[in-house]
């Protein structure tokens, strides 16, 4: 799994470059999901927001994060298949209480998202994790982990922001 900016390439994440981003900028963003496990494969990928406090998935456990997924995409991948998913978003609203900048509104690829999403400190520090699940059939249910020559394996990745305000902190 990748992340690439808004040309297609691993540069340009943010508008002006400018990780700091205000309510309404749109991000552009392409994720990348190879399927290299050898067989077809019913694919998810689970959008999460966090800030730097919550817990990252952990792919020595086997465990994803225990945030709740925001929004998510779904697709059955051939063999040796390429996956990429256009991610545009922006911050449409966000509140402010105790120096804390929480996130409330969201876009992502045109679908209005409402909610508390993520809190963080004068707000810096979010960030976008994506996580790969996929369908095991021995299990009947989707799962972020598979297992390989009696090796764990998952795969996530992230990406990090920051918000900024008019209004002091």
């Amino acid at each position: 799994m990748w992340i690439l900016g808004s040309g297609g390439l691993a540069e340009n994440y943010y508008p002006e470059d400018d990780p700091n981003l205000g309510v309404g900028d749109e991000v552009n963003w392409t994720l990348g999901v190879y399927n290299h496990m050898g067989s077809v494969q019913y694919v998810v990928v689970r959008a999460k927001v966090l800030n730097s406090t919550l817990a990252s998935p952990d792919e020595l456990a086997g465990k994803p994060s225990p945030v709740i997924p925001i929004f998510e995409f779904s697709r059955v991948l051939l063999d040796n298949e390429t996956w990429s998913i256009p991610f545009v978003w922006r911050v449409l609203n966000v509140t402010i209480s105790e120096r804390r900048l929480i996130l409330t509104e969201l876009s992502i690829n045109g679908a209005h998202l409402s909610g508390e999403f993520a809190t963080a400190l004068a707000g810096f520090n979010y960030r976008f994790v994506f996580e790969v699940w996929f369908f095991d059939q021995a299990v009947n249910d989707l799962t972020f982990t598979w297992r390989t020559n009696s090796s764990q394996h998952s795969v996530w990745t992230q990406i990090w922001f920051n918000m900024t305000v008019s209004a002091p902190l």
